[in-house]
């Protein structure tokens, strides 16, 4: 069998990436490793399979580059958006990065490993290829790869096991709370019992937690306007939150308990975004109030369910809930598309476009003091790219965002073929000094890089009033490890886990190439 795989680089993958997700599936206790199960039997593979490293450290950069651009294009649009409010994670991972540095340099000096195997071992339990790079650079050494391959998967199940620790916990989290009453959406139902009705100031106060859908004014029922006029003796169909539906009606009337609004006039139907002139935009754009007097209440967006407002953009895939004239529907049909095999095919100019656009920032270099230099490489290039086009939405006749079931497929497909191939190709590195002394006291110190590094983190995202899900998001993006961020997301759906994600990644990556050279000195 070994004779079989050695030099058989495709076959080896895929065999490893079939029996690590078997093993990733295994409960340990609480824990199940998921996707990083590829890279510990990536390890034990590698150290009997003799494979060719061009093409293992090829598969690792196309399968890191899909995986990073398909998590930048998912939270482009929050990233920016939120930028100012990630300001203290971002200062965060900078913190914990120098304390996780600190930790490596003394640490390693009281274990007596030499200074260019505790720099490896910082690099590996971190999980920065890129500062490996450079520190073998620095030192025209390989020995820093030693102290890397030992840290490596250390580091990894050090930051799975903090986060199955912390993921679920509800520390208090002041400046980062989220009201379930907002995510649980609803119709009501109100007759309009005042003279007068200020829909903009209730606009203003709750704007992006109710949609007002259908009217019956003088017994005839239609779809809302832009506006609505009310007036007492109107009944009002509204879409919103749990939160502010007692609000709501206070401010207009009462409830009824039935809905009056529909008849055979109006309707309200489900439609599948697959037009391509649709995806990429913003509701408030499309054509649909003035063409077919209709409305879009709701936006079904894999398992997310959301208002939808004028600020909202629809996505290939998205199913959204319209009321419309029922006289209308086969034109608002139409308008639509509402083709699953139409959004299923994947538009090629948005996947392989975006990641050409990706590994050419990839290729920049950014100076450092002294006049070396490094990459953005394959786990930075693609994310900023996925991140501008995912914020952008639309370029012309091209919309970057993939149905979110596409987007999710090829993300675990880059995410398998990265771990599979880094496992394997550190296989022979590992086995040869894991179980020496040396190994051993290298183990230890990548133990303790991580734990000061991730538990730094953690305890400063607290500090700060961040949720255990955003924190240990931000983990995530701070060790820029695919793998420990697939096990958050798998123990939890919590939006705030990409956004904590995205937020630390680029900062910390690059912080921790920087700090390097001061390290070796």
């Amino acid at each position: 069998m070994i004779e079989l795989l050695s030099g058989n680089v495709i076959l080896t993958i895929f065999l490893v990436i079939a029996l690590g997700t078997a093993f990733g599936s295994i409960p340990f206790g609480p824990i199940r490793f998921g996707a990083a199960g590829a890279l510990f039997v990536g390890l034990i593979v590698g150290a009997f399979v003799d494979l060719n490293d061009p093409i293992l450290t090829f598969l690792q950069d196309l399968g890191l580059g899909i995986f990073v651009y398909m998590v930048g294009l998912e939270a482009g649009e929050t990233f920016f958006r939120d930028l100012k409010a990630q300001l203290g994670m971002m200062l965060a991972s900078v913190v914990a990065v120098t304390v996780g540095a600190v930790v490596a340099v003394g640490a390693g000096g009281l274990l007596n490993i030499s200074r260019e195997v505790a720099v490896g071992v910082f690099s590996g339990a971190l999980t920065s290829t890129p500062s490996l790079a450079l520190a073998q650079e620095q030192t025209g050494s390989e020995i820093p790869a030693v102290g890397y391959s030992i840290g490596y998967p250390t580091g990894v199940v050090v930051a799975i096991l903090l986060v199955a620790v912390t993921i679920g916990r509800t520390w208090k989290a002041k400046k980062d709370q989220e009201n379930e009453d907002e995510k649980i959406l609803h119709p009501v139902t109100i007759a309009v019992e005042v003279d007068e009705v200020d829909m903009a100031q209730l606009d203003e106060k709750y704007g992006d937690q109710f949609v007002v859908s259908t009217l019956r004014h003088h017994g005839r029922a239609r779809v809302a306007e832009d506006e609505v006029p009310l007036e007492r003796g109107d009944v009002v169909g509204i879409m919103a939150t749990r939160a502010v539906t007692d609000d709501l009606v206070a401010a207009i009337g009462r409830r009824v308990a039935a809905r009056p609004l529909i008849d055979e006039k109006v309707t309200v139907q489900h439609f599948t975004v697959s037009n391509k002139d649709i995806a990429g935009n913003q509701v408030g754009n499309l054509a649909l109030p003035g063409a077919f007097g209709a409305r879009i209440t709701r936006v079904r967006r894999a398992d997310e369910i959301f208002l939808a407002n004028d600020d909202t953009y629809l996505a290939y895939g998205d199913i959204v809930e319209v009321v419309l004239p029922a006289k209308r529907q086969r034109e608002v049909n139409s308008y639509f598309g509402d083709s699953i095999q139409s959004f299923a095919e994947l538009d090629w100019i948005a996947v392989a476009g975006g990641l050409a656009i990706g590994f050419l920032f990839a290729l920049i270099q950014i100076p450092l003091p002294g006049g070396s230099s490094f990459a953005l490489g394959a786990a930075a290039g693609p994310l900023i790219a996925g991140l501008i086009l995912g914020a952008l939405q639309r370029t012309g006749k091209t919309a970057w965002q993939l149905p979110r079931s596409a987007n999710y497929t090829l993300r675990q497909l880059g995410l398998m073929m990265f771990l599979a191939a880094v496992g394997t190709a550190s296989g022979p590195a590992f086995a040869s000094t894991a179980f020496s002394l040396q190994g051993l006291t290298a183990i230890l110190l990548a133990v303790l890089v991580s734990i000061a590094g991730c538990g730094t983190f953690l305890l400063l995202a607290a500090l700060l009033g961040k949720s255990a899900t955003r924190a240990n998001g931000g983990v995530s993006g701070m060790l820029g490890q695919p793998a420990v961020l697939q096990y958050a997301l798998e123990n939890s759906s919590d939006s705030r886990i990409m956004s904590g994600y995205t937020a630390t990644f680029a900062v910390a990556l690059i912080f921790k190439i920087v700090i390097i050279p001061f390290l070796l000195v």
